[in-house]
């Protein structure tokens, strides 16, 4: 049996233990905070784009209080993502059904996905997917609950223009995990 007039109390205190436990008050910022106002270094993303440089930063973008974020389900997937100075913003998503750690993972399997933005080019994307025959891949060389440290080469084309195809290499990742 229910008691509902202790429900609301219930919600409260849990509510207040929630906000608790997501950092300090705002304005004090951490990597559980993402809302906070100081700025989180997460570490760096870089690659050259058709032999243009690329690296993520500075702290600051105004999407989020990080240049660089990299998530996980803890078991068969990871995902980096990063904003440039220029607010090009690139993801990368490794994805094993079979269970996801320290390895190589050809770009083509199944749930594999880079994409690249140029906001200041139009909003030019340029994907991974749909080129099955392209011979890149991404190894990740550390994966523990802290963080993800790999590298990564392969084509991207024109989400516009199939034709346009581009080379991503020299790719790394160093990479904290953010947690909400």
């Amino acid at each position: 049996m229910y008691h509902t007039k202790s429900i609301p109390a219930v919600f409260i205190s849990l509510l207040f233990l929630a906000l608790l436990n997501c950092g300090a008050s705002p304005g004090t910022g951490n990597s559980t905070n993402p809302n906070s106002s100081d700025l989180i270094d997460n570490g760096i993303i870089q690659f050259q784009f058709d032999g243009a440089n690329w690296q993520s930063g500075p702290p600051g973008h105004p999407e989020m209080n990080f240049e660089e974020e990299a998530i996980t389900d803890g078991s068969t997937m990871v995902r980096i993502e990063g904003y440039a100075d220029d607010q090009s913003n690139f993801a990368l998503t490794i994805y094993q059904a079979t269970g996801i750690g320290t390895g190589t993972y050809p770009i083509t399997d199944q749930g594999m996905l880079g994409f690249l933005k140029f906001k200041d080019q139009g909003g030019i994307n340029y994907v991974t997917n749909g080129m099955p025959d392209n011979p890149g891949s991404v190894t990740i060389t550390e994966f523990t609950a802290e963080k993800v440290v790999g590298s990564f080469q392969f084509r991207m084309r024109s989400a516009g223009n199939p034709d346009d195809i581009k080379e991503v290499t020299a790719g790394s990742f160093d990479l904290r995990f953010t947690t909400y």
